[in-house]
């Protein structure tokens, strides 16, 4: 009887060390869970053209032109609802708006612009906190940064440049971008003489 609490007590800790080897493996193969911030939002669980009808719902494309003396720097903001396409353009880094303008925009066509990104990755990107901001990368060239909101949460965060090197953004830049601007009538008769 001694003999046999003395074997089951063993065998006890083997099916322990056991277990305790097959979820470290398991850990170290599928990676660490990682909490999200509001700092860092998380990729939205619903398709982004379930919100076409939300009037919360907003998707957004901030251009930040070149490094330079404010009177020369430019940022080009377009925010999109499923009711009206909005175009700022600001002067300098104090959000000064130069110009703004306003389209107006349906729940159809929303929706349409909303697969359009997800196809394009829209939803694509890192939350890595090292990037958390793209102040300072490609000081020669553009940020874009590309933002989802609904509720009044910011869904989504990313950002990338036109200069290659870190970013954010893992979606088709270049498509994402025709995107944005087809969205502006005029867009490049609006913004031709912009350092951007």
């Amino acid at each position: 009887m001694f003999r046999s609490r003395q074997l089951r007590f063993l065998f006890g800790v083997i099916l322990a060390v056991a277990l305790l080897v097959v979820a470290i493996i398991l850990i170290f193969i599928h990676g660490p869970s990682t909490p999200t911030s509001p700092s860092h939002p998380k990729t939205p669980a619903a398709p982004m053209a379930s919100y076409a009808n939300d009037p919360t719902a907003q998707v957004a494309m901030l251009i930040d032109g070149p490094t330079s003396a404010p009177s020369l720097h430019n940022q080009v903001l377009i925010t999109i609802t499923n009711s009206v396409t909005k175009m700022l353009i600001f002067q300098g880094y104090n959000d000064q708006v130069k110009a703004s303008y306003a389209f107006p925009m349906t729940d159809a066509a929303f929706h349409v612009f909303l697969r359009s990104l997800e196809y394009a990755g829209y939803n694509s990107g890192s939350n890595n906190p090292a990037l958390s901001q793209a102040s300072g990368y490609c000081p020669t060239g553009d940020r874009y940064i590309f933002t989802f909101d609904a509720d009044g949460v910011q869904k989504q965060r990313y950002w990338a440049t036109n200069c290659g090197g870190p970013g954010t953004y893992e979606g088709n830049l270049d498509l994402t971008i025709q995107l944005f601007e087809a969205q502006v009538p005029n867009y490049s008769n609006l913004t031709g003489n912009l350092n951007i």
